[in-house]
């Protein structure tokens, strides 16, 4: 059985049952429970406690043997010691799958809890698949299947499928892409992966159409080959973006009392690096940032990169942002400085690149002849320029506000138009600043600057330093594949 047969019960269940939810609401099942019933599940709920009864309006049951229907997934969170007994259950029931969130296995160190965490394995091995323990579970905004407390995710479906070992980092991942404009496929919470590994769920994601860009952060991989392979086969299609952690010595400690991973040798992810087009990234900013960049930037995005700035010292600044993260920032030719002269002022400007036009924002023609001229270097294959919005959107700069959307849109629309007519891409740097209370008043109009440069196509950041990171693991990728 290929894996998106196999899986697909796990990602899309006809019928979910939560085993170990209390009528207290405040405690882990209830909450659970809350979640899907808030999120919207799209198929029935059956929740399991011995006392059977009633919670939040849907009718308990004593075992998941007791469920008059079929069920293709179920949510486990009971005792560590009573896992093995419910996944019994579940088996004679003919179950599917099964997510453990309970903890308390390997992660522990302790001998019992690992053989207890053996024991699932051989349950497993019997005819269920298991995600965890120690884990979050499934957020598929497509099946309305969320992890706690993803009651209020968002439930529009997209590219990105995130494959964590980390729960916590799951609930992050998912809340930064809200804040990104990007959406995901699955995420999954896999925790101690006694069955279902990385290697397991990056295969799925290699079949599953919806899933374009895989992004993962993996403390230590059961079986190294194969995901190797896998990375090797699947990275040139489908971007893969992975976020290694335990590389130094007391990240390898803190992996191991996590989910029992050994962190791995970091001269053999180097190689894997370099042998493969998978993509190294070292925090959850720069995943998102990295996916964003991915979702945004085409193949012809290259390490040249022309910048544009104002003020503040832009030109050393942005030339050592670039230079950390291996982007070349090459000085134009007499032409493109001629060009840069006839637009900006003589004085407080630079033109040789980073190009500084000397005040944080001008207006769009000018703004529009800036990234003309140097679009039309032949040493340039991106560009990165910083818009300054929050001076017009806080009320310290730009015109008045009866006329300040007009301004601001024409600034927004620019980067477009010279990005088609040129077929160099673009990114836009939109910083945060100002003082907290007229940032606050911005802010709605910053997400809607955000989501119009999304629509066009065009990446943004919140500084030039990610920027750079971003557009340098881009233009890796497609060298790589290119």
């Amino acid at each position: 059985m290929d894996k998106l047969s196999e899986l697909r019960p796990i990602f899309y269940p006809r019928a979910l049952a939560v085993v170990g939810v209390s009528r207290d609401e405040r405690k882990f099942g209830g909450l659970f429970l809350k979640a899907l019933l808030d999120f919207g599940f799209k198929g029935k709920i059956y929740p399991v406690n011995p006392a059977g009864g009633e919670i939040l309006g849907l009718k308990t049951y004593p075992s998941v043997r007791d469920i008059p229907g079929p069920v293709d997934l179920a949510a486990i969170m009971v005792p560590a010691a009573l896992v093995p007994a419910a996944l019994e259950d579940c088996l004679a029931k003919g179950v599917k799958g099964a997510e453990v969130f309970t903890s308390g296995f390997a992660e522990t160190g302790d001998e019992r809890a690992r053989a207890l965490e053996r024991e699932l394995t051989r349950i497993a091995g019997r005819g269920i698949r298991i995600v965890g323990p120690n884990c979050f579970g499934i957020y598929c905004p497509g099946s309305g299947l969320t992890l706690l407390p993803g009651g209020n995710f968002p439930r529009e479906s997209g590219p990105v499928a995130f494959i964590t070992q980390s729960g916590g980092h799951a609930v992050e991942f998912a809340w930064e892409a809200r804040g990104r404009g990007f959406s995901f496929s699955k995420v999954i919470s896999y925790g101690n992966g006694c069955d279902l590994n990385e290697s397991d769920l990056l295969e799925y994601m290699a079949q599953d159409d919806e899933t374009k860009i895989v992004a993962m952060y993996i403390e230590g991989p059961r079986e190294g080959r194969r995901f190797a392979q896998l990375v090797r086969e699947l990275a040139p299609r489908k971007p893969v973006i992975i976020w290694k952690a335990g590389l130094t010595r007391i990240g390898e400690r803190a992996v191991h009392s996590h989910t029992a991973s050994l962190g791995g040798e970091e001269a053999v992810w180097d190689a894997l690096f370099k042998q493969t087009a998978a993509v190294p990234v070292h925090s959850l900013e720069e995943l998102a940032d990295t996916v964003l960049g991915l979702l945004h930037l085409p193949a012809s995005t290259g390490r040249r990169v022309g910048v544009i700035g104002g003020g503040g010292g832009v030109s050393v600044a942005a030339a050592d942002a670039c230079d950390r993260v291996g982007l070349d920032v090459p000085p134009f030719d007499g032409d493109v400085q001629q060009r840069l002269r006839e637009i900006l002022p003589a004085v407080g400007t630079s033109l040789r690149n980073p190009v500084d036009i000397g005040v944080p924002l001008v207006r769009a023609q000018a703004f529009e002849q800036v990234l003309e001229s140097v679009a039309s270097a032949d040493c340039v294959d991106t560009i990165i320029a910083t818009q300054a919005m929050f001076h017009v959107l806080g009320g310290t700069f730009g015109p008045p506000p009866g006329k300040r959307e007009r301004f601001i849109q024409g600034l927004v629309e620019t980067p477009a138009r010279v990005r088609d007519r040129s077929g160099k891409p673009i990114v836009i740097v939109l910083p945060v600043g100002g003082d907290e209370l007229k940032m606050v008043e911005a802010e709605k109009g910053r997400r809607e600057i955000r989501d119009q440069y999304l629509s066009m196509g065009i990446p943004f950041y919140p500084t030039l330093e990610r920027a750079a990171r971003a557009v340098a693991n881009v233009a890796t990728y497609y060298a790589k594949v290119g």
